[in-house]
């Protein structure tokens, strides 16, 4: 169901495709060879070197922000081509761009979860002649899974390339370039802005295992899926909002409050988060984190069945 649920997000998402309008990207430079940019619409991305050519994080919302971004490593690098671009999960925003990639001659990488929904995307046929891959002969479409952890060593950079478990969604990796202190969080982290709780394949209490083991990293710089490029406060504040969150919930649960009631009762002063506005995609995440757990704690045990009788072997005279 969740593959379904990414696949149909991406394939809605082609029709962007067409779009013709000119892309804005503003781009900063995090450290020798290291960029990283936000495009006016859709997820941040980065890019950094990498022996003759370059690796790409996530491609941009649409073709035209991909085509931009493309244009922009190409400035910022000298030229050098782009071989891999990883991408940190399977939605839309970070994803739908990566046909100009594979048009660009670059192989992008995923996490095996997020492999199905991801390949369905880059080899839908497309008759639209703005599409990347449209006309193009020769290009088959592959994907590098990982599983766990990939690492890219050229002899001057080391990357980590990690999957920390369930979160955001069931296949996201973050990048880690420990030597110079960057982090590409994907949407582990985000800075002034909300985790989305409420999506069908999050995983809150997973998610609260994840973000301190990011914590821990040795980083100074972050660029998270979403918000400012830098701070590496979204961690900390991922963290304690998804916590917080996690306590009134279950507050709510124990006190045995009707369901009809229990928005009321999200809404109460003393179920407020400071610094978190009462907003509406704060409800949708409470509601979701509520249902899920009212539907984990009514589930019927699963009592495991009895082990079969062994018969015993017979000595082979």
């Amino acid at each position: 169901m969740r593959t379904r649920v990414a696949a149909l997000a991406l394939a809605l998402a082609l029709p962007a495709l067409a779009a013709t309008a000119q892309a804005k990207v503003s781009v900063q430079k995090l450290a020798e060879g290291i960029w990283a940019a936000q495009p006016d619409k859709g997820a941040n991305v980065g890019w950094f070197l990498y022996g003759d050519g370059v690796v790409a994080v996530d491609s941009g919302g649409d073709a035209a922000t991909a085509k931009e971004i493309l244009r922009q490593i190409a400035e910022t690098t000298g030229g050098k081509p782009v071989r891999y671009v990883v991408l940190t999960h399977a939605h839309a925003d970070h994803t739908t761009g990566v046909r100009a990639f594979i048009a660009a001659g670059a192989q992008p990488i995923c996490h095996e979860h997020a492999a199905p929904s991801i390949l369905s995307y880059i080899t839908q046929a497309s008759n639209d002649p703005t599409d990347p891959l449209s006309g193009k002969r020769g290009i088959s479409p592959t994907l590098i899974t990982i599983s766990e952890r990939l690492i890219l060593v050229d002899g001057l950079r080391r990357a980590e390339i990690q999957w920390l478990g369930p979160a955001h969604t069931t296949g996201d990796l973050v990048v880690l370039l420990p030597a110079e202190k960057v982090l590409f969080a994907g949407d582990l982290a985000s800075n002034g802005r909300l985790p989305d709780l409420h999506l069908p394949d999050a995983d809150a209490a997973s998610w609260a295992k994840t973000l301190p083991r990011l914590a821990a990293a040795p980083i100074e710089k972050m660029v998270p899926g979403h918000g400012t490029i830098g701070p590496t406060t979204g961690i900390a504040d991922t963290l304690a909002y998804i916590k917080r969150l996690n306590e009134i919930v279950q507050k709510i649960i124990r006190s045995g409050v009707p369901e009809e009631y229990v928005e009321v009762r999200l809404r109460e002063a003393e179920n407020r988060i400071p610094n978190v506005p009462m907003s509406e995609a704060h409800m949708k995440n409470a509601l979701a984190v509520y249902h899920r757990e009212k539907d984990r704690l009514t589930k019927p045990a699963v009592t495991p069945a009895p082990a079969a009788r062994k018969t015993p072997r017979k000595s082979v005279s």
